[in-house]
């Protein structure tokens, strides 16, 4: 090749070098600003950027009127509003706002003109305002989009209209349903001393606290024993429910006629040891009916809740009392006197020497167990056992007592301190037996079964008796030999 073509060719080089340089630069600033209008245009979408644990004050204002939450050493609470109404504040939903608020990101933007602000809920927005000390974050809320895919917000001084998640714009918006604690009681059961549940004329049951905090029945058997277990687990279970809905305030009679609530079926009624009393009124209702309402006495809010959610209007007293209808330990118990039909046989404890003796008429002469084997020191126990722990069936308060029917089951404690006391049935029919404690009627029903049942008293009386029987011919077969 000649030297000048060579130098043409490299020219061409060159000029071709420099214009896919230059192309490459322009793409390259293209695309940059690109990225920096995709940046900015991302940026300019983020409302807010601030750290949600350092909001000290929320404003909120809803058609109901305006409220502001201030963050105390006991929490958030309300400090001033215009509501007519106690409201017991949502202090988790207070949060939520302050986390959602802090990082509130839109999916999009429009430009609207002033005259269509109407179409998005914002002539007339609802503000909402978190406070970092002096520094004020507001936010104008208005509607959701048709589909409820957004939801249409603006800031002070911008007039743009910014299409936010619907979620998160539903619950900033909120509204007084939000603000209230949506808990059926706002106190903790172990703070709970005293619930009483009425249907109609009857009272389910009423029970309290004593000084030693132990929980008593007044009704509908007074001083009839309760399984503290079973109590706890209702308030626990009661103390976690929540409403669906706050319907509306009291403000006429004719508000109670229309939720049924001017004759309430249920009446349930709450204590607390700070002296506060909670109660709620629950028309009634069946299964199949979609909506419960109730009303809470103190402060007129009428409120809804699925039939589901109130099964505990169904509790009755035996299910809150121990099944056992006088069940003393034998430690308690020095002589044990048992007589059922034409049986009888007693059990004497002498707890000082560690001692202890069985006897039953026409069968076994007074006999030592503390002496005897482990198996029949073991079958004493199970004895007693059968009698301390006999349990009734059902419950019949309002049963009516024939005065002339003699018991015909006694058991007679003698206690360690002296006291008698004596658990007697009588017969109803061939199946069923009224309880009396000290010739009291207990409302307890008691099935034959609990007697003559494998667990029962007559059962292990047989098994007690041919244990001695099997054990006095060991012992002569043995003399003998």
């Amino acid at each position: 090749m000649s030297t000048k073509k060579l130098k043409a060719l490299i020219i061409a080089l060159v000029a071709l070098l420099i214009v896919g340089t230059g192309a490459y630069i322009a793409v390259d600033t293209l695309k940059s600003r690109e990225e920096q209008a995709a940046l900015n245009e991302e940026k300019s979408l983020q409302l807010f950027d601030f750290d949600a644990d350092s909001i000290d004050k929320v404003e909120i204002q809803v058609p109901e009127g305006h409220f502001t939450v201030e963050n105390s050493a006991d929490g958030w609470e309300i400090t001033d509003t215009d509501y007519e109404y106690p409201v017991n504040l949502n202090a988790y939903y207070i949060s939520t706002v302050c986390n959602h608020m802090s990082n509130l990101t839109a999916l999009k933007k429009l430009s609207v003109a002033p005259e269509e602000l109407s179409n998005y809920g914002l002539d007339n927005p609802q503000p909402l305002t978190c406070f970092q000390g002096s520094t004020a974050y507001t936010l104008y809320l208005g509607i959701a989009s048709a589909t409820d895919e957004y939801f249409y917000v603006m800031l002070p001084d911008d007039a743009t209209v910014y299409a936010v998640d619907f979620n998160k714009g539903e619950l900033l918006k909120g509204g007084l349903s939000f603000l209230k604690d949506p808990y059926l009681i706002s106190w903790m059961d172990v703070n709970i001393t005293y619930v009483k549940l009425q249907h109609e004329d009857d009272i389910s049951f009423e029970i309290e606290k004593d000084e030693n905090n132990q929980w008593q029945m007044y009704a509908p058997l007074k001083n009839a024993p309760l399984n503290g277990a079973n109590v706890n687990s209702m308030l626990t279970s009661v103390t976690r429910l929540e409403v669906d809905s706050f319907v509306k305030m009291t403000e006429s009679p004719q508000d109670l006629i229309d939720y049924h609530l001017d004759e309430p079926a249920y009446q349930f009624t709450v204590k607390t040891d700070s002296g506060d009393t909670m109660t709620i009124d629950f028309a009634d209702f069946e299964q199949k009916d979609s909506t419960v309402y109730l009303v809470y006495e103190e402060s007129g809010q009428i409120a809804a809740m699925t039939p589901g959610s109130v099964s505990f209007l169904q509790t009755s007293a035996s299910e809150l009392m121990t099944d056992k209808i006088f069940s003393p330990d034998m430690t308690e118990v020095s002589v044990l006197d048992v007589t059922v039909d034409d049986l009888h046989f007693s059990m004497n404890m002498n707890h000082e020497e560690n001692k202890a003796f069985f006897q039953s008429d026409n069968t076994v002469s007074e006999i030592e167990i503390s002496g005897n084997t482990d198996e029949i020191q073991k079958m004493f126990n199970q004895l007693y056992l059968t009698v301390s722990n006999l349990t009734y069936d059902s419950l019949d308060v309002d049963a009516e007592i024939d005065e002339t029917v003699e018991p015909s089951v006694i058991f007679r404690y003698t206690l360690t301190d002296g006291t008698e006391t004596e658990l007697t049935l009588v017969p109803v029919d061939d199946t069923f037996y009224q309880a009396f404690l000290n010739g009291e009627y207990t409302g307890k029903i008691v099935r034959r079964r609990a007697l003559s049942g494998s667990a029962g008293v007559l059962t292990y009386h047989e098994k007690m008796i041919d244990l001695l029987e099997m054990n006095s011919e060991k012992i002569s077969t043995s003399e003998t030999e």
